[in-house]
């Protein structure tokens, strides 16, 4: 079967950065509500960490090997709590909106080796879709047969489901526009790349560098997991989350700011 789409909400669109586990209400909410007004039966829901995951995991240098340390115990236990906290908020907002919304935690369904991915249970997200039940799960922690414990990232998350249920589409909220050829927060003049192919992109990223402050690899990361999906035919929307009403337009089909990044056919 295959999903009408896979929306990820961005931690940096639901969350407020420089506030530690502190949520962004107002954009959360009104994302629920354009998820809900779509009519969209068939999605699954991503969501990023932001100021809830990606300070702990930083902390306790959850990204690198397990050594031993109770420290890091406490660090792996406290980050997989704190995004616990995140989706319940998540979940309400969606419920609120009509959603029969329900919890996927990674830490239960993923399993990696040396920080690769290695094996997801999907059984559950396609049974879940077939009850036009809406799956919704997180970057978070996941044990790692050779690290001990290791990051999976909403990002990878994306790229991994979207191979496996095939949605019609695939749209990333962020905090700016969509794509730029230089970062905007430090080039007002830059103009938004408005759609590109995956060889375009492939080439930005060759030039660019990008800063980032996280624990899951940042905006670079998210754009090669993006042209990920986009080489397996499926179109990718890289929209500002901030923004009132473009995740309702993407996720109906009509033109909306932001990026695509056209499938490959």
């Amino acid at each position: 079967m295959r999903a009408e789409a896979i929306i990820k909400l961005g931690g940096s669109v639901i969350t407020i950065k420089n506030k530690p586990m502190s949520v962004n209400r107002r954009a959360l909410n009104r994302l629920a509500a354009e998820v809900s007004a779509s009519n969209l039966k068939k999605i699954v829901i991503v969501h990023g960490g932001g100021s809830f995951g990606h300070p702990l995991a930083l902390k306790y240098k959850l990204n690198e090997r397990f050594m031993g340390l109770e420290e890091q115990i406490g660090g792996f236990i406290a980050t997989h709590r704190a995004m616990l906290k995140l989706n319940e908020e998540v979940l309400k907002a969606l419920e609120r909106k009509g959603l029969k919304a329900v919890p996927f935690p990674p830490l239960a369904f993923a399993i990696l080796t040396s920080g690769i991915l290695k094996k997801i249970f999907y059984e559950p997200f396609i049974n879940a879709l077939n009850m036009n039940l809406t799956p919704v799960t997180f970057g978070d922690v996941a044990f790692d047969l050779d690290k001990g414990f290791s990051i999976v990232s909403g990002d990878l998350l994306m790229f991994e489901l979207s191979r496996k249920i095939k949605p019609l589409k695939v749209i990333f909220t962020i905090d700016v526009d969509g794509l730029y050829p230089a970062d905007p927060k430090y080039n007002s003049n830059v103009e938004l790349i408005d759609e590109t192919s995956v060889a375009e992109v492939n080439s930005l990223l060759n030039r660019l560098s990008f800063k980032s402050s996280n624990a899951t690899g940042g905006m670079r990361f998210k754009l090669e997991q993006a042209c990920k999906i986009a080489s397996m035919g499926i179109d990718v929307h890289i929209i500002n989350g901030l923004k009132p009403g473009r995740l309702f337009k993407a996720l109906k089909g009509e033109k909306v700011r932001g990026t695509l990044i056209k499938g490959v056919r």
